[in-house]
């Protein structure tokens, strides 16, 4: 794999420091003075995708706008490397969401490169792979913030798509992406069984007798995998071993309810982006509706733009059960499909016995996650047209 070093912006002693940093660390590394270069240099005919460092210490607002178009214009044929200062957590998103990009802070060690370019070769052909050839309906859940009740929203749906009249006979699983802090299992009163650091240099490893370890069979009749909590990186996680997961599960299954947590990784434009529908969590509140902003803009820039939808949790009712700061929702929500879910009393009560709305006693919320599962159980179908 060929890596070249392309830094326009940079000024020549940080230049000449950082490239001899990255030489060390990359020693067929080759510095070029544009992408136009690289693309000659190259050659119009190459199948092998290159590697760029893209190095700028100062980033401008200008500069990563025209880096994310660049990268969303030669994701097949280019990875770019931003290194540079620190990076918005929301200008991180905009550039992993391209799918042909990362970033590295020019003040570490840089110690990680190396990593991210062998990434690029063991993860190439699974990065085009993941849920190709999938009959599974695939539906991932998307939380704006922390604790926005992501994982509450998503079991429900998976246990309402249980009792659906058209997917009784559906098999159903729950996928939980968060390695860090997973929690469906606290829910559901039962024990994680998904050891993801068994895979995560070894995918060939997981076969069918191991899959099956990692399968909990819950009596609701729902399978679930989730891993037990751990301080992992997640980084750690690459596309191999998800694709090997994701592989067993979508010849398995008919419907597959994913589980995603509030950072983006490698693996989550992938994932997002292969989605048969996205269902984006939020609350009402002004952090959490600008989160949101950001997640629609992030969704509507991928190749392909998932179908999404949101669900806003917690909805307050007002006089004579209106919902109260509905327009704020619906302002930022433009011409998303929107659901709410009403505030639940007794919603704390039921998680500390483990047992869901859907499982449990009458809820005040209940009915509200029926639209839910119809939007679901209408992507099963086909019903829900995905952008070309």
């Amino acid at each position: 794999m060929a890596v070249f070093l392309l830094a326009p912006e940079a000024t020549e002693g940080p230049l000449e420091e950082t490239e001899a940093r990255l030489k060390r660390l990359v020693p067929s590394l080759r510095k070029l003075g544009s992408i136009e270069q690289i693309v000659a240099e190259i050659g119009s005919q190459s199948e092998q995708k290159s590697v760029v460092l893209f190095v700028s210490p100062t980033v401008s607002k200008s500069s990563i706008d025209n880096l994310i178009q660049v990268a969303k214009r030669y994701r097949d044929r280019f990875f770019f490397i931003l290194i540079s200062n620190d990076l918005s957590a929301s200008d991180y998103k905009r550039l992993v969401s391209t799918g042909g990009a990362d970033w590295a802070s020019i003040a570490g060690s840089l110690q990680e490169i190396p990593g991210l370019i062998s990434a690029q070769v063991d993860n190439r052909s699974a990065a085009e792979s993941i849920t190709s050839g999938a009959k599974a309906t695939i539906v991932s859940f998307l939380p704006c913030l922390g604790g926005v009740g992501n994982t509450s929203i998503a079991l429900e749906v998976a246990l309402g798509m249980r009792r659906h009249k058209v997917a009784k006979s559906w098999k159903i699983c729950y996928l939980d992406l968060d390695f860090q802090t997973s929690h469906v299992c606290d829910f559901l009163d039962t024990e994680p069984r998904l050891q993801i650091t068994e895979i995560i240099d070894r995918p060939e490893r997981l076969d069918d007798q191991l899959f099956e370890l990692f399968t909990n069979h819950h009596s609701s009749g729902l399978d679930v995998f989730a891993a037990p909590r751990s301080k992992i990186d997640p980084c750690e996680v690459g596309l191999g071993p998800l694709d090997a997961l994701f592989d067993r599960i979508a010849s398995r299954y008919d419907f597959v309810v994913v589980d995603l947590p509030v950072p983006w990784f490698v693996w989550t434009p992938p994932a997002l982006a292969h989605s048969d529908a996205v269902l984006i969590t939020a609350i009402n509140s002004v952090p959490c509706l600008r989160q949101l902003r950001a997640n629609v803009a992030a969704l509507a820039e991928m190749t392909p733009s998932p179908q999404t939808a949101i669900a806003i949790n917690r909805a307050q009712e007002g006089l004579f059960g209106r919902l109260k700061g509905r327009q704020h929702v619906d302002r930022v929500a433009a011409d998303q499909k929107v659901f709410f879910v009403r505030e639940d009393p007794q919603a704390i009560d039921r998680v500390n016995t483990g047992t869901p709305a859907s499982l449990g006693g009458p809820a005040r919320n209940r009915k509200d996650f029926l639209p839910l599962v119809e939007f679901c159980a209408a992507a099963k179908r086909g019903l829900i047209a995905k952008p070309r």
